[in-house]
């Protein structure tokens, strides 16, 4: 791959939008450019700084009731089909689809493909870790300053599962921690970014040979995905949710 031809997919990469074999040939080229490193670093530091940003837009009291006024208003006399409720409904539909990001309405397959993309992507793209370390005091510091939040990283060494390092990933298009971990000759992905829900205790459930594990807790959403067995991934899982 050129550079004419990885520029384009430098955005789609980083969303996390490619399939595994071109997300391989577009990071094996960033490896090896320095322009197109450059700018796709700069558009990790655009992303960090976006996530960072208080971009929060809250609808205005009352618009979807004006909306709904101004539209019978205008459509004439009232039909079953133009009364207040049905129009206010309609009203409030529209809203939600112009404002709602389209990766909000997707169901959970959606965002599970993408953690198992990451997965794969990590094992066959020699970038498994950007920080190399077993030990979490090391970890946890170095996502300090490339995140808006403060990753778990639990040392889970004396219960055999063994802590390989931690790199910045993306998840749900926004910027997230992986930490890496080893059970033997199986690698653990363990993804955490801001929750937008409740807290859950660990479930688990299982795609395409690979077993994932998810909960909430304390703010954080957190996946656990390897092909490790099942069995050991929950208690994984159940240790790390601690």
């Amino acid at each position: 791959m050129n550079c004419h031809e990885a520029r384009p997919m430098l955005n789609p990469y980083l969303d996390g939008e490619l399939d595994l074999m071109t997300a391989v040939r577009v990071e094996d080229h960033i490896a090896g450019c320095a322009d197109c490193g450059r700018e796709y670093r700069d558009l990790q530091e655009l992303r960090r700084e976006i996530a960072g940003a208080d971009l929060e837009f809250a609808l205005p009291a009352g618009l979807s009731r004006r909306i709904a006024a101004r539209l019978r208003a205008a459509a004439g006399p009232e039909r079953w089909w133009k009364r207040p409720g049905t129009l206010a409904a309609a009203a409030a539909a529209v809203l939600i689809l112009m404002l709602v990001p389209a990766r909000l309405l997707r169901n959970g397959a959606g965002e599970d493909r993408e953690l198992l993309d990451s997965h794969l992507r990590s094992l066959m793209a020699s970038h498994l870790v950007d920080i190399p370390s077993s030990d979490h005091h090391t970890v946890k510091p170095w996502f300090q300053g490339r995140l808006t939040f403060a990753p778990n990283v639990p040392d889970l060494s004396t219960q055999g599962f063994v802590l390989s390092g931690g790199r910045l990933e993306v998840v749900r298009r926004a910027p997230a921690a992986a930490i890496v971990y080893r059970r033997r000759n199986h690698v653990i992905n363990l993804f955490e970014a801001p929750a937008n829900q409740p807290d859950f205790s660990p479930k688990a459930q299982t795609s395409e040979g690979f077993n994932t594990v998810a909960w909430v807790k304390g703010g954080l959403s957190y996946w656990a995905v390897s092909d490790l067995n099942a069995k050991e991934l929950m208690q994984f899982a159940q240790l790390a949710s601690r």
